[in-house]
């Protein structure tokens, strides 16, 4: 087998947190021990190695489970340096692949400092990992992520989970561009 790690996706949390179930009792079981931490060869101790092969590609293909982003840059990586030529190549107009414009800084940082100021005041010590991980995010992929890990951290928490869709509706008007630098201490008075 292989030594990857897999975690959640914000999908993946749902089907524990909603009452509306979504996989068979096998990917829930899964998925259930899918925390970031476990190898896959950790998880042959508990299924047959085919059936979970197959378990994992399904939670990973629909969404579920995530490969975490030091994973995911390391595959990017191996799978550009295999296609990669030793000889230049010409692209077409109709070759050119889509790129998406970078985030802008400002937005990023903004974001960044909502998230991190919402983990300091409602996730404390158990939003460490989730911290640090805002903390490395550099663009739009890892950002999104970190939202998604964050969202789901704040709904399970006693304290974070009232502000959770206010603090998720200004990080969406921070995205774009309606506001920027919004504080979490403006959150209405209950």
């Amino acid at each position: 087998m292989t030594i990857m790690v897999y975690e959640k996706s914000a999908l993946g949390f749902n089907e524990f947190i909603t009452d509306k179930r979504t996989l068979g009792v096998r990917e829930r079981q899964v998925l259930l021990l899918v925390n970031g931490v476990r190898k896959l060869d950790d998880l042959e101790k508990f299924f047959k190695r085919d059936l979970l092969i197959d378990t994992i590609k399904k939670l990973e293909s629909e969404g579920y489970i995530q490969l975490p982003i030091e994973q995911q840059q390391l595959k990017n990586q191996q799978q550009q340096s295999q296609y990669t030529t030793p000889f230049p190549a010409t692209l077409s107009f109709l070759d050119t692949p889509d790129t998406a414009e970078p985030i802008c800084p400002v937005k990023l940082a903004a974001v960044k400092a909502i998230l991190i100021e919402a983990a300091d005041d409602y996730l404390g010590i158990m939003g460490r990992g989730i911290k640090a991980k805002i903390e490395a995010c550099n663009n739009e992929d890892s950002l999104r992520q970190s939202i998604s890990s964050w969202h789901m951290a704040m709904r399970e928490s006693k304290l974070g989970r009232e502000s959770a869709s206010f603090l998720m509706e200004q990080i969406h008007q921070t995205l774009e561009g309606k506001i920027v630098g919004a504080k979490v201490n403006e959150l209405p008075q209950h």
